[in-house]
């Protein structure tokens, strides 16, 4: 089973969900992240707040979410608001596809490291809740119900 997280910028919370799903997953589940319009390199916040809590960043790094044309992933889980305004990939259609909008950490006022540490909190929770059930025994219908719930 492949799940791709996807969010515009592809540097905080998509980054951020592929790491904490690569530390909870076995060797049958791959997950990646990728954006609509990747930058340069994550944001340094999110990258102190994975190494605050023990989660590998090794291999994280923005990428295009064209990347993935050809990954057919089975779960795509968009992350931004923003990104539901823009045209996903033909790829998603084919995927189960659920949203599971948060602001971005890096636009919100107050202080950054307790934004990050907000998200990845959120995130945490989620993606534990996700894998909790064999996602990979689900038909698409009860996958999608599941990733519903889990965002609420």
């Amino acid at each position: 089973m492949k799940i791709l997280y996807l969010s515009t910028y592809n540097v905080s919370r998509s980054i951020i969900a592929e790491a904490i799903t690569r530390k909870y997953i076995d060797h049958n589940i791959k997950a990646m992240s990728g954006g609509s319009h990747p930058q340069d390199d994550i944001q340094p916040v999110a990258h102190r707040i994975l190494k605050k809590h023990h989660y590998s960043s090794t291999n994280l790094v923005s990428r295009s979410w064209d990347q993935y044309s050809n990954w057919e992933p089975d779960i795509v889980i968009t992350l931004c608001d923003k990104i539901l305004k823009e045209k996903c990939p033909s790829y998603v259609g084919k995927s189960v596809h659920v949203h599971w909008g948060m602001p971005d950490p890096g636009a919100q006022f107050g202080n950054m490291e307790d934004n990050f540490t907000e998200t990845f909190n959120i995130l945490e929770d989620r993606i534990k809740k996700m894998l909790e059930l064999d996602i990979e025994k689900m038909d698409k219908i009860e996958l999608r119900t599941h990733l519903k719930k889990v965002a609420q």
